[in-house]
This record gives structure tokens, sequence and C-alpha cells, in this order.
């Protein structure tokens, strides 16, 4: 199948990965735990069977590297990442727009190895709980709309753990998502300039390396045991 067929076959799935990470930056960018939970829960039961709700380029990675039926190719995986960076650029650029006052994305001091340690057990502890619980194996429930809930707890309870429900005008705490935090980042160049970029290396990146420490936990420890 060419890169063009293969396109048009996924179309819906890009749509929705489009849609789902979009609004899912605006329910972030409001900075309240209960907010994210119940918007992601909503997202996760209405686009899971057409997409798979991923609405995070670090999960979309991880299943790159998956031993399962679910391992995704990589034309595929990075058509989903595209449309998940594209959806949050278009949700930041939307907050930005009714607001023009959207928050910088920086930590909140010069000390960057505890953001990034924040980001990278973070986005560990998610990307793992996300690869458990769509296996069909190790699931919790048969009922969905369980699985979607858990799914959406994982990303609120991790961040939690890490002072990810902080927001003032200059940290949102962890993120564990690089296309929200390069949607809030570009978006808001508008109204903050190139200091916006201040920590453009961190935020976008270290979830990737934290995912793929969690395909290797899950692959060669957790399923042995």
């Amino acid at each position: 199948m060419s890169c063009g067929q293969m396109i048009k076959y996924s179309l819906s799935k890009l749509v929705m990965e489009m849609v789902g990470t979009m609004l899912l930056t605006m329910f972030f960018s409001t900075g309240n735990s209960a907010t994210i939970l119940l918007g992601l829960w909503i997202l996760n039961i209405f686009f899971w069977k057409i997409s798979g709700s991923h609405f995070n380029p670090a999960v979309t990675f991880a299943y790159m590297f998956r031993k399962d039926d679910r391992k995704m190719g990589w034309k595929i995986a990075l058509a989903y990442m595209v449309s998940q960076f594209i959806g949050a650029y278009v949700g930041a650029l939307l907050l930005n727009f009714y607001t023009f006052n959207l928050p910088q994305l920086e930590f909140n001091d010069s000390f960057i190895m505890r953001a990034l340690i924040q980001e990278l057990l973070c986005s560990f502890i998610f990307v793992f709980f996300f690869m458990t619980n769509t296996d069909e194996k190790l699931a919790f429930s048969n009922e969905k709309a369980i699985n979607c809930f858990i799914l959406a707890a994982s990303y609120v309870g991790a961040r939690a753990m890490f002072a990810g429900n902080i927001k003032s005008v200059t940290t949102y705490g962890a993120v564990c998502n690089p296309a929200i935090a390069m949607g809030i980042q570009l978006a808001s160049v508008l109204n903050l300039g190139f200091e916006a970029w201040n920590s453009i290396y961190l935020y976008p990146t270290v979830p990737f390396g934290a995912a793929f420490l969690s395909v290797l936990f899950y692959e060669l420890v957790y399923k042995k045991t």
C-alpha cells in the first residue's frame, strides 16, 4: 500500500486524532484536573473505536515498538503524530484568539533537571498505563466506558503526582504530551514573542524518550512477569 493510499484509508482516524488533540489542548489549558479528566474521558468514549484515542505523539511513538497486534507501522504512526501536532496547534491558536493571554509554557525555576525528571516520570507512567489498558489480556474491564475512564484518569493522575495541576503565569506543571507542548509554544509566540520558546527543547521531546523506556519495561519486564 502506497503512502497516499494509506492516508486515504486512514483519513477518518487522522481526523479524529486531530480533533481530539485540539479539544484536549483546550481542556488542558484550563489547568483544572477535573475538567481534563471529564473532557478526556468523553473524548476517549467517542473516538476510541475509530482511532484508538491516542491524542498524544508519545503514545503513538510507543505503539511503533509494541510486540502485539496493536503495533503500528511507521507511516501511519507518523501520520497520527502530524495530525496530533496540527490539532494541538489549532486548539492553542483558538484559545489565544479568544483570550490573547495564553500563558507561557516553561519550568518554574532555573533548575531544568527537576522539570526534565518530572516530564520523564509522568510520561513513563501514563504510556505504561495506556499500553496495559489497551492489551485485551491485561485490560481491567470489558466495558469500554470503564477502560476509557481509566485512560483519562491515568493521564490526570500521572500529572497530579508531579505537580501537574499547577497553573500560574509561568507554568502548567507536567505536560506529558509533545503535541500540546508544541502547540502552546507555537501559538503563544503571537503574544509573547520568541520568549515563548524558552523551553521548546524540553516539553516536546522528553516524553518520546519516556515512551521508549516505557515500552522496554512493558515488553521486557511487565509482560514477562
